[in-house]
């Protein structure tokens, strides 16, 4: 087929040296960027963090060289104490709040920790989209509905646990209302009724004041998700491709793809216009597409697939068993 011979292991190693070194760098001024634009939106220097833990391989020893020793679950616990414990030496920030995903190892790890001191104590905020999912006690189709109004109740009264406690059983009464019988406002005279200590839970005035603000965890998955784009699980690569992918995404996801050109210009390449346009024009298809994500028509045709989707997965699980209860009594 006359192709080329591969790259030599000496010349490659110094190729994959250079671009660790240069993607470090690069990564390392764009948090620096986003630090001061944060530190300037916040005059006492206090931020609100989340962190999410994101592995190549959890549950595997690696054979290709490691950045830490111990089990996947200590990994986020111990990486969320090492970003808050520089944070001041790094970028003279204060993360005053953390928002959790409902696990609390991580918390209580920074409070006990203490990186800022006693007189500084860090704050838990719920990830609203974690919350939602705790609806998922309920049932069938009503709990994609259910969860969707809930979520919804708390984003847009994102400044008032009072109006979140409203908001949230009006949506209650409402799924309870019939024409003949309306129950906006009032309880089921039925005790224990399937929903209400799901929603007597969710209602709760300590869970909604950790939701004030309408934080997620979904820049996390987004960046997560950058990460294993460049570096994808399903192909074996050392800890150095990792680390270059890790800093590749941290770049694109602060600055955008138009970040690739300083780092082509690190390499000494000449860029042309053609370039500069093709990626410009990519970040703002990613806006658009970002945007149009945003709407509500957008947002219940997604949902509405997803219920389908679920059905139709609900049905083949319980084909599934009835042709095992079949085959079982017919043997």
């Amino acid at each position: 087929m006359s192709l080329p011979n591969p790259v030599e292991q000496k010349s490659y190693d110094v190729i994959n040296n250079k671009l660790s070194r240069v993607m470090k760098e690069v990564a390392e001024e764009s948090m620096k960027r986003a630090a001061v634009e944060e530190n300037s939106s916040s005059p006492d220097n206090l931020l609100t963090v989340s962190g999410d833990g994101t592995w190549k391989t959890r549950g595997h020893s690696s054979l290709i060289g490691k950045n830490y020793s111990g089990s996947a679950g200590k990994m986020e616990v111990d990486g969320m104490l090492r970003i808050f414990n520089r944070s001041e030496k790094l970028h003279n920030l204060k993360y005053s709040n953390y928002i959790g995903d409902g696990d609390t190892k991580t918390f209580n790890a920074l409070s006990e920790n203490k990186p800022y001191g006693d007189d500084h104590l860090i704050q838990k905020i719920e990830c609203v989209g974690h919350v939602q999912k705790r609806m998922g006690r309920l049932t069938d189709s009503l709990i994609d509905k259910l969860a969707h109004y809930y979520g919804n109740a708390i984003r847009c009264n994102s400044t008032s646990v009072k109006e979140m406690r409203k908001a949230i059983w009006a949506v209650w009464g409402h799924s309870c209302s019939t024409d003949d019988e309306p129950m906006h406002w009032f309880c089921p005279t039925i005790p224990n009724t399937w929903c209400k200590p799901v929603f007597a839970d969710l209602f709760h005035p300590a869970l909604l004041k950790k939701c004030l603000g309408g934080k997620t965890q979904n820049p996390n998955e987004s960046l997560n998700s950058l990460i294993w784009k460049f570096c994808p699980k399903t192909i074996g690569s050392s800890l150095q491709i990792a680390e270059i992918a890790a800093n590749l995404a941290t770049s694109v996801f602060n600055d955008g793809n138009q970040i690739l050109i300083t780092i082509l210009e690190k390499f000494g390449l000449k860029i042309n216009r053609n370039v500069c346009v093709s990626l410009a024009e990519r970040d703002n298809r990613r806006i658009f597409t970002s945007r149009q994500r945003r709407l509500e028509s957008s947002f219940e045709a997604r949902r509405a697939k997803k219920i389908k989707r679920v059905k139709k997965l609900s049905c083949f699980r319980n084909r599934k068993v009835y042709l095992m209860i079949l085959e079982h009594f017919s043997m």
